[in-house]
């Protein structure tokens, strides 16, 4: 936790270093300052009538990893990290996380407009060089990432029947270095937002907010009341990089009160495989106290490499006193076409 927070403030304590205006072609570019706060700067703009690029910069978490290229671009020809320009106007760009990018230490948020409508938000790694396909383009300076978290969380409930946008502001929320964007995110998860939009908060808070991120899970698995939800939240925990994160799977799987919870515990320990997850399968086909969680750990031995699913699934089949649960196991074992369930299925029917 203390390394995380001393990058963030390394991170912001650079901001005002690092950032500067984006190198921007095809488009008619102008610089303008903040004026009060965000939201009045943007509102303005977004009723001027016009076709419009808005964009900022902030610090991203470290080790953030964004797209770089457009489908189809050339990706031989690599500018700091990036390709030679981002196309902007490219429907095709990936907003999903990328691991094959340089890190980030900061991060353009941008904002396409048409007329009054906002129909994108894209961040995108701070030193490409971006083609607004013809759009003019503006560059606000003076933004300040909390009031950046704010300002997408803002957005996230005002363009709820729109998820495209809520997608692209909760991935830019994601990114932000400051504490405040964990803090968003756990609230939006929590709050009357639709379903969909409490998944893809907490999803985020998984894949990108570290340790804070994880203490965020735990907190909405003490708090959430939503069954729903609640069953989300095991693949959230599998994201998760803090080594915390499968001690916390394990538990679900094992004293989770719903039973959709625990099946899906199950299901993303042995995703991540290793002993202690095969224990984990073990304890739950042997003592858990429902049928259908336990034919769900009998189908997450099964996802386990077969060194470890074969020999451990043909003990259940010998041994487990549950009769579905034992055809559930020689199901699996036949589906596996290893050849000592295969003989093992062999002596079966011999009987």
């Amino acid at each position: 936790m203390k390394h995380h927070l001393a990058a963030i403030v390394i991170c912001a304590s650079t901001f005002a270093v690092l950032a500067q205006q984006p190198k921007v072609s095809n488009t008619h570019f102008s610089i303008e300052p903040i004026g009060g706060n965000l939201t009045a700067t943007v509102d303005r703009f977004r009723h001027s009538n016009e076709q419009l690029w808005l964009g900022y910069e902030v610090p991203a978490l470290p080790q953030s990893h964004l797209p770089t290229c457009s489908n189809g671009s050339d990706r031989s020809q690599m500018d700091d990290g990036c390709c030679a320009e981002y196309q902007l106007e490219d429907d095709h760009n990936s907003m999903n996380q990328g691991d094959n990018g340089p890190a980030a230490q900061n991060i353009y948020v941008l904002f396409r407009f048409d007329h009054d409508q906002l129909i994108k938000i894209r961040p995108v790694i701070a030193g490409c060089h971006l083609n607004a396909g013809g759009v003019a383009f503006t560059w606000l300076t003076g933004v300040q990432p909390e009031e950046s978290v704010s300002f997408l969380a803002q957005l996230q409930a005002s363009e709820s029947n729109r998820s495209r946008i809520v997608e692209g502001a909760l991935l830019s929320i994601s990114y932000h270095a400051t504490s405040e964007a964990t803090h968003s995110l756990a609230q939006i998860a929590l709050s009357a937002a639709p379903l969909h939009t409490r998944e893809q908060a907490a999803f985020w808070l998984g894949v990108q907010r570290g340790h804070e991120g994880f203490l965020a899970l735990q907190s909405l698995a003490n708090k959430s009341t939503d069954a729903a939800f609640q069953e989300k939240l095991p693949f959230d925990f599998s994201q998760s990089s803090d080594p915390a994160a499968e001690d916390e799977l394990l538990h679900m799987a094992k004293s989770g009160a719903d039973v959709k919870v625990r099946e899906q515990a199950l299901f993303w320990i042995a995703q991540k495989a290793g002993k202690r997850a095969t224990a984990a399968l073990t304890d739950a086909i042997q003592n858990d106290p429902e049928t259908e969680v336990k034919k769900r750990a009998v189908f997450a031995l099964s996802q386990l490499p077969k060194d470890e699913s074969v020999p451990q699934l043909i003990h259940v089949a010998d041994t487990n006193a549950n009769p579905v649960v034992r055809r559930e196991a020689i199901f699996w074992l036949g589906q596996s076409q290893d050849s000592r369930a295969l003989a093992y299925l062999e002596q079966v029917l011999k009987r």
